[in-house]
C-alpha cells in the first residue's frame, strides 16, 4: 500500500505542474493564480513523495495536508462555479489520491 501511495503521490504532483502550467497557456487570458498555485501544490506534493521514500509518516502526512488542502479549496471553487472542469476534476483526483494516502498512513508501522 505505501508503494502505491508514493506513486499516488508523484503522479499527483507532475499533474498539479501540468494542470497549472495548462491554466496559464490555454486559456485567452492567461492565469497567473493557476501556474502559481499548481506548480506551488505540485512541487509540494513531489516533496511529500521524495520524503516518503525514507520516512512514511512524515512524507504521508505532509502528503495529506497538500492533497486535502487543494481539494478543499477547489471544492469551493467548484460550489461557486458549478463547472466541472478543472475544479471537479481536481476534487475527485484529490479524493482519490487522499484515500490511497490515508490508507497506507494508517497501515504504515
Amino acid at each position: 500500500m505505501a508503494e502505491a501511495a508514493r506513486w499516488a503521490l508523484l503522479a499527483y504532483g507532475i499533474l498539479m505542474i501540468v494542470g497549472g502550467v495548462l491554466g496559464y497557456v490555454l486559456p485567452k487570458t492567461p492565469s497567473k493564480i493557476s501556474l502559481i498555485a499548481g506548480a506551488a501544490s505540485g512541487i509540494l506534493a513531489i516533496v511529500a513523495w521524495l520524503i516518503a521514500r525514507s520516512q512514511l509518516v512524515p512524507g504521508f502526512a505532509i502528503g495529506l495536508v497538500v492533497v486535502g488542502g487543494v481539494g478543499f479549496m477547489m471544492l469551493g471553487r467548484l460550489k461557486q462555479s458549478k463547472k466541472f472542469m478543472p475544479s471537479g476534476m481536481i476534487v475527485a483526483l484529490s479524493a482519490i489520491v487522499f484515500v490511497i494516502v490515508a490508507a497506507a498512513l494508517a497501515t504504515s508501522e
